[in-house]
C-alpha cells in the first residue's frame, strides 16, 4: 500500500500541473510546472528512485530555465503595445 507522502506529492504534483494549465499569466504557468516536476522528483525520491530524483530535478531545472526565458522574451508587453498602436494610429491620421 502506497504511503501518504507518496499520495500527498501525488496530489501535489496533480494540483501544480493543473493550475499550471489554468493561469493566465505565462510565467505563473512555468512556476507551477516548475513546482509539478518537484513534486514528481518527490516520488521519485521517496520510492527509492534516486537517480531518476536527481534526473528530474536537474535536467528539468535547466529545461524550465530556458523556457522562461524563451516565454519573457517573445511575449510582448501591454506598453510597447500600445506604443506601436499609437505610432500606427499616427500614420494613418496623417
Amino acid at each position: 500500500m502506497a504511503s501518504i507522502e507518496i499520495i500527498l506529492f501525488a496530489l501535489f504534483t496533480i494540483v501544480m500541473a493543473v493550475a499550471a494549465l489554468e493561469v493566465e499569466k505565462l510565467t505563473n504557468g512555468i512556476l507551477l510546472l516548475a513546482l509539478s516536476s518537484i513534486g514528481i522528483g518527490s516520488i521519485f525520491f521517496l520510492v527509492g528512485a534516486h537517480y531518476a530524483a536527481v534526473f528530474e530535478f536537474l535536467l528539468y531545472a535547466g529545461v524550465l530555465i530556458v523556457l522562461f526565458m524563451v516565454a519573457a522574451s517573445l511575449t510582448e508587453t501591454s506598453e510597447g503595445k500600445t506604443d506601436m498602436e499609437e505610432s500606427q494610429l499616427r500614420e494613418v491620421k496623417l
